[in-house]
């Protein structure tokens, strides 16, 4: 997944009866519309000053103060800040709980919410066991809700990080059901789910079922965020390799291309330029490009390297490219090294 969340959370109307708004609202959602249109140092200004608003009402806005604080932590993993993103999710998980309980639709999305940035972060382990909780409450009160396909978004996720491609169809296609029943086929919401569904048929080889439906996110996607918004070009590059296993290497070059521009435009996505890199550099190996795949992949893997606790496999598999290259330039040593660094990594997934 290429993002924490789905969006960003409002706070009105949760004042008690009769009680006088705080300018923590306003805030809040002044923060959230910063975000929305990438304007991340403003956003992290606002949403401050609503955290520092909400904490000085004291214990009756703690979960106030988790909902600013959710939206904080997002914008820090937009920017690619994913530790600290990480650190205040997690603040805000113990205000959730205590405040509302495990069972408010808040809490769970909390759980989603850190979920998904400990698959980024800390692995699948961790980032299950938060699933696994939402879903069990999703299951018994909200089985229609768009927090419900989310949560089975992140278990597909995980199936898909070990393997068990089937699982993860499974829980992808319920996911995707949930959602367009919830908010429809032009949603956002659809839209991600249509891109994890065709990412699990591209993984598994089956790219004339994955294309029609990274083209249906793909519409959704540029229109809701824009042509040069980050998601937009990591799904460029999603689509692009489903477009080279279905031999069209010439529509696959200019949407590889254009996600690598995008990409390098923007701070704080790194890692996602490197994974988009690693994408161009198959195709140029296909392409029998070998000098310009080996330079494109080599800077490729010296982006990935800076996030080895996110890496994992999108490592191993820029390695094991990359070593195919070196085979064809004759650096058959290369090519061994980086093949045995390639096996290393996936034998600890």
């Amino acid at each position: 997944m290429n993002w924490v969340g789905l969006g960003l959370l409002s706070v009105a109307g949760w004042a008690a009866a009769g009680a006088q708004t705080p300018s923590g609202y306003e805030l809040n959602d002044r923060g959230n519309e910063a975000a929305a249109r990438g304007d991340y140092a403003l956003a992290e200004r606002l949403l401050g000053e609503a955290l520092e608003k909400w904490r000085a009402l004291g214990p009756d806005y703690e979960a106030h103060a988790a909902t600013t604080m959710i939206n904080l932590g997002q914008t820090f993993c937009e920017q690619g800040r994913w530790r600290e993103g990480e650190k205040i999710v997690e603040e805000a998980l113990v205000l959730n709980r205590r405040s509302l309980g495990p069972k408010h639709l808040r809490t769970l999305n909390n759980l989603n919410v850190l979920g998904n940035t400990y698959l980024l972060l800390e692995g699948p382990e961790r980032a299950e066991a938060l699933y696994n909780e939402a879903l069990a409450v999703e299951r018994e009160l909200y089985p229609g809700d768009v927090l419900t396909a989310q949560t089975l978004l992140g278990l597909s996720a995980v199936r898909v990080r070990s393997g068990k491609l089937d699982e993860a169809l499974s829980l992808g296609e319920e996911a995707l059901d949930i959602a367009l029943r919830a908010e429809g086929e032009g949603s956002a919401s659809a839209a991600i789910m249509y891109e994890n569904v065709a990412r699990i048929h591209r993984v598994a080889g089956r790219p004339e079922r994955a294309l029609p439906l990274f083209r249906k996110a793909h519409a959704v996607y540029e229109r809701t965020f824009g042509p040069a918004h980050p998601r937009f070009a990591s799904l460029l590059s999603e689509e692009g390799l489903a477009l080279v296993a279905d031999g069209k290497l010439s529509a696959a070059e200019q949407y590889m291309q254009q996600a690598v521009r995008i990409l390098a435009n923007c701070r704080g996505w790194a890692f996602q330029l490197g994974v988009a890199e690693s994408n161009l550099g198959l195709l140029r190996l296909r392409q029998k490009k070998y000098s310009e795949a080996d330079g494109v992949l080599t800077h490729a893997l010296s982006l990935e390297e800076q996030f080895p606790a996110r890496a994992g496999s999108d490592l191993a598999a820029t390695l094991n490219i990359l070593a195919e290259v070196r085979e064809k330039e004759r650096r058959h040593a290369d090519a061994v090294s980086l093949k045995a660094r390639a096996d290393s990594i996936l034998s600890y997934q």
